[in-house]
């Protein structure tokens, strides 16, 4: 009898097919949840192994817990250490699919099993109103096909054992099995999808449980390949996690390879069938290399820092462009990147003065205190500082773009439009100052001493509006409210308006030239319009939709709040 070739390819097709049905369902039902689960539960070692082993254990897939975490830590949600004890635990996950097949797969009547999976999966999904019912049932409809699947790949090569000369494998070594493995989970992008047809051949007989063996680790080392390829166009921090992914296969299918023919005798102790044998070895050497890195993971981590280095040319922290495709990942990292801008603008502005302004106490109204101090370490001009605001600004567009054309619920789209608001007005709040940058240094140094006054009291007005904004936040759990930026507005429009009368007077008393009036009025009415830009992108980052109800409702005369647009 010849291998029927259809029939195993059908198989393998089912298989994988049904492993993507599966997969898409279930980031449809709890794609969020978990995401969640992973960002909780990868903060010790040990729980990130053991959460990857239980989120891979439902999926059936380490490549897409390995893709979830380069997401996660793209966005900057999640830190790469605590990303790679996952990833670890991954590869142990991926190794239970094996024990569910070799323990049930080839003892039952798969047919049997399988049809009503298909049956009541396939009905459900296309006849049912409710689509998170119908996202259930396709998960059913995938188990039925993956049963399929495995039953086509099994009989195709059944009786294969009559017609093949076994004795010509002889000749091959557990070398040339490995790379086999490493070739074929390459291609078919499932370690999962390589062990069935490794223990649907090792059930005929087609090859002996070394083989077999050999070909796990080969298998092992090729599912690296999805995530490399996922980070190739990433940051290099999700650069660091594919080669931590990678060094770890590899150092651990090394260790098993030395290791096969002993760690195959421990697992005879036991006294398992071939086929139990052969997933009990594959878990033993996965668990071997957990035992041998988890220990090292900070020494480990540092080591890919220093082989990766930073060399992105972006400005964006948290942004990464397989992210925007994954609409809860996507959602964290545009706020994380949204804070990011704002504080940048913040401390920019800072600087729009020579000499710069000191905020001694307080914190950044958003976001986490960054790690290197108070205020982001911004060495550059007022002007390149500006350039790349602008360029970190043109990055979050791209990305809130992309993610805007993938968002699924109305809520998400929401979302992201508030956040291109903030970032819209945070970037004009930068370039009402970027407007008078020249003039304000020009009053400093013209060695007149009205505009040297007047420069002075520019910079006090600022100073005073950056303290009382620094004040506001006594630290990271608090939000600004609505009574604060009400005051900031008050305050600011204050100073604008004393200011701009003070100017008059002194036109009135021909102390001014008149060169030099529009200038000062144009400073004055662009620092106001910084504040008031900056104000209305911090009450739009941090207030509730009523609260912006109010603030909009608010008089525009003397005093005026920041208007909502």
């Amino acid at each position: 009898m010849e291998l029927d070739y259809w029939r195993l390819l059908a198989g393998l097709g089912f298989f994988l097919f049904s492993m993507s049905l599966i997969e898409g369902a279930l980031e449809q039902v709890s794609g969020r949840s978990l995401r969640q689960f992973l960002r909780r539960n990868s903060d010790r070692p040990i729980k990130g192994v053991l959460s990857g082993t239980v989120a891979t254990a439902i999926l059936q897939s380490s490549s897409v817990v390995g893709l979830l975490m380069l997401a996660l830590v793209g966005a900057g949600v999640v830190q790469m250490r605590n990303a790679l004890s996952m990833i670890f635990g991954a590869n142990l996950g991926t190794t239970i699919t094996g024990w569910i097949v070799a323990t049930i797969g080839f003892t039952l009547d798969l047919d049997a099993l399988a049809l009503p999976f298909i049956a009541v999966g396939g009905l459900v999904s296309a006849l049912s109103s409710s689509r998170q019912l119908a996202q259930y049932a396709r998960i059913v409809l995938g188990l039925g096909l993956l049963l399929m699947g495995l039953q086509f790949m099994k009989a195709s090569v059944s009786d294969l054992i009559n017609s093949v000369d076994v004795s010509m494998l002889a000749g091959y070594n557990a070398l040339q099995f490995l790379l086999f493995g490493l070739v074929f989970c390459a291609i078919i992008r499932s370690s999962s999808a390589t062990m069935m047809v490794t223990l649907s051949a090792l059930n005929a007989g087609i090859i002996d449980l070394p083989a077999a063996a050999a070909i796990a680790i080969g298998a092992d080392l090729g599912t690296t390949s999805t995530v490399l390829i996922g980070a190739i166009k990433g940051s290099a921090a999700k650069k660091r996690v594919a080669l931590g992914h990678l060094l770890f296969n590899v150092g651990t299918d090394t260790l098993a390879f030395v290791l096969l023919m002993p760690l195959l005798a421990v697992v005879s102790w036991f006294g398992l069938n071939d086929l139990l044998s052969l997933v009990a070895f594959h878990s033993l050497f996965n668990l071997l290399g957990i035992l041998l890195f988890l220990p090292l993971i900070g020494p480990f981590a540092n080591l890919l820092e220093r082989l990766v280095r930073t060399t992105d040319e972006t400005i964006g922290r948290h942004l990464a462009p397989a992210t925007a495709a994954m609409p809860e990942t996507a959602l964290e990292a545009i706020e994380l990147e949204t804070d990011h801008l704002l504080q940048r603008v913040i401390c920019q502005n800072l600087k729009v003065t020579d000499p710069p302004i000191r905020i001694l106490v307080g914190n950044l109204p958003v976001g986490p205190t960054p790690s290197d101090g108070r205020l982001l370490p911004l060495s550059a001009s007022f002007k390149e500082n500006y350039d790349a605001t602008k360029r970190l600004e043109g990055e979050i567009v791209a990305f809130t773009a992309d993610a805007q054309a993938t968002a699924r619920e109305a809520e998400d789209s929401r979302r992201i439009s508030r956040y291109q608001t903030i970032v819209r007005e945070a970037v004009h709040a930068a370039k009402s100052l970027k407007d008078v940058h020249a003039d304000l240094v020009h009053f400093e140094a013209s060695g007149q001493q009205i505009l040297m006054d007047y420069g002075e009291r520019f910079r006090d007005a600022l100073k005073e509006f950056y303290v009382e904004l620094f004040r506001a936040r006594a630290d990271e759990s608090q939000q600004l409210d609505l009574e604060t930026i009400i005051g900031l507005n008050e305050l600011a429009k204050r100073r604008h308006d004393e200011l701009h009368q003070d100017i008059y007077a002194d036109v009135r008393a021909d102390r001014l030239q008149e060169q030099n009036v529009s200038s000062l009025l144009n400073v004055n009415r662009e620092i106001y319009n910084s504040h008031a830009n900056l104000l209305l992108a911090l009450a739009t980052r941090t207030l509730a939709d009523e609260e912006l109800e109010v603030l909009e409702l608010l008089p525009v005369t003397s005093g005026q709040a920041v208007r909502p647009r």
